[in-house]
């Protein structure tokens, strides 16, 4: 079983990077603003969280965007024995085809078909 990691490029992590920088400051802005208000118990946890989000995914675009290491955004888990021996089947079976369609000779089929149980086993 084999994980495939799948992070943005470079450039748009970059990008994003910037982007959070801008919400960032925006949330400590809004947090400083909130203390002042009549409303502070109803702001002060939004402008919390925010910020923290914010934080949050800058601090990922900025691995993923200037650093080599990344975070991944998904991880998929592919079996690739059952990929393998479905391929296997295939050029098996590809070959056998071109043969009794006449497109191949029969040593170039031997050949084909030896070459294929090799890689196999």
């Amino acid at each position: 079983m084999t994980k495939q990691i799948i992070k943005p490029s470079k450039g748009v992590s970059r990008f994003t990077f910037l982007i959070g920088v801008g919400f960032s400051i925006f949330g400590v802005i809004f947090i400083i603003s909130s203390l002042f208000t009549q409303m502070t118990m109803i702001l002060l946890p939004f402008g919390v969280i925010w910020t923290s989000i914010a934080i949050f995914n800058t601090y990922r675009s900025y691995k993923n965007g200037f650093t080599e290491e990344g975070i991944s955004i998904y991880e998929i888990d592919s079996n690739d024995e059952e990929e393998g021996s479905l391929d296997f089947e295939e050029k098996l079976r590809k070959i056998e085809k071109l043969k009794k369609e006449g497109l191949i000779s029969d040593s170039e089929y031997s050949k084909k078909r030896k070459e294929v149980l090799k890689d196999k086993w």
